[in-house]
């Protein structure tokens, strides 16, 4: 029985990720701009704004992106460590840390890509 209540949740996520890329396309279509509620459209919005800002960033402030490379690593090492502790008190505290660390990471990679 619990297998089936999975599957069934499985496939109710699904539809709505579905769903969302549907709406995505259609405003796409209609307005040349998407809505930003499906998370690919999500991620790739983010990854675009904070390579701005990064840009903008070590252009008139150097010595600021400089530091900001340092408080980044000092941030993904502590929330991975606090994953890895499990120092969450519940699920959605620690799919909060998860999805920080994800940000933090495409945030690093970017600025990889810009040294």
């Amino acid at each position: 029985m619990d297998d089936e209540t999975d599957k069934a949740l499985e496939f109710v996520l699904l539809d709505i990720r579905n769903q969302q890329a549907h709406k995505e396309l259609q405003s796409f279509n209609d307005t040349g701009d998407f809505k930003y509620i499906h998370p690919l459209t999500v991620k790739a919005r983010y990854k675009r704004t904070q390579r701005e800002e990064l840009i903008k960033l070590k252009k008139e402030d150097p010595a600021a992106f400089l530091n900001e490379i340092t408080n980044l690593n000092q941030n993904i090492r502590r929330i991975t460590s606090q994953i890895n502790n499990k120092k969450y008190k519940d699920e959605a505290e620690h799919q909060s840390w998860l999805d920080n660390l994800e940000k933090a990471k495409i945030k690093r990679q970017i600025i990889i890509e810009l040294i």
